[in-house]
């Protein structure tokens, strides 16, 4: 095989970071570990980073449409998300399966679960009043995203909270392309979550990270990458 061939092999990893995040900062420990084996796209949401576009009213559609753009003329690849990152992954497989060679969710639940709704209001007046709670976190979003920061924030932060983008039932009993969801083990919802969709569709493959939240990915990442690692090369090894 020469080099030319060698490098139309290599499988592209696209990255999509969770809230007020960019894929540098929120997979840093996975972009050292994954550059040398994938061909890294990194990708900044609208409203966040570099990214050219900002966040609109319509947040999560937009941004959905967004990515599957990049995606498609970029090629064909994995997505690995995170919160945020995690819905617009499992909804792009949904929706554009024949660009998608599989995706890990980290962060991730299809819903917002009851007792998870009283967690949610109150972080969403904390982000909403962030510069009166945190002016330290306000000033790194600033030096993050740039001046639209507070647009961002206001668009995703009402988004995630109030017209959270499900998964339904049928959703996750249909999906078609090799799913890994690898959350954090402290997070009961998050364990609660990776159970219910087990018991939804059993091909699903399910990791739960120990002594980690949220972030499991940014918690522990050398067992983090190492569970991806596995899930990739097995994937790999199937026909397309």
């Amino acid at each position: 095989m020469n080099k030319k061939q060698e490098e139309s092999t290599i499988k592209k990893l696209y990255f999509l970071h969770g809230f007020m995040g960019t894929s540098d900062t929120h997979f840093t420990e996975q972009i050292a570990y994954f550059k040398e084996k994938y061909e890294l796209i990194l990708i900044d949401l609208p409203g966040h980073g570099n990214a050219p576009a900002d966040a609109s009213d319509n947040y999560f559609e937009e941004t959905l449409n967004y990515v599957i753009a990049k995606i498609q003329n970029t090629g064909e690849g994995y997505v690995i998300g995170l919160s945020l990152g995690a819905s617009l992954a499992i909804h792009i497989a949904l929706r554009v399966p024949e660009l998608v060679r599989g995706i890990v969710l980290t962060g991730y639940t299809p819903f917002i679960p009851e007792e998870l709704e009283v967690v949610m209001q109150k972080q969403y007046e904390y982000f909403s009043n962030i510069e009166e709670k945190d002016e330290a976190i306000a000033e790194y979003f600033m030096g993050l995203h740039g001046e639209r920061w507070k647009r961002t924030l206001n668009h995703v932060n009402h988004t995630m909270t109030f017209l959270y983008p499900e998964a339904t039932k049928e959703h996750i009993q249909t999906i078609k392309v090799p799913v890994l969801l690898l959350n954090g083990s402290n997070e009961l919802y998050e364990v609660n979550s990776a159970a219910y969709i087990k018991k939804i569709n059993k091909d699903i493959l399910i990791g739960l990270v120990p002594n980690a939240g949220h972030t499991a990915n940014i918690d522990q990442p050398d067992i983090y990458n190492k569970i991806v690692d596995s899930f990739l090369k097995d994937t790999d090894k199937v026909p397309v």
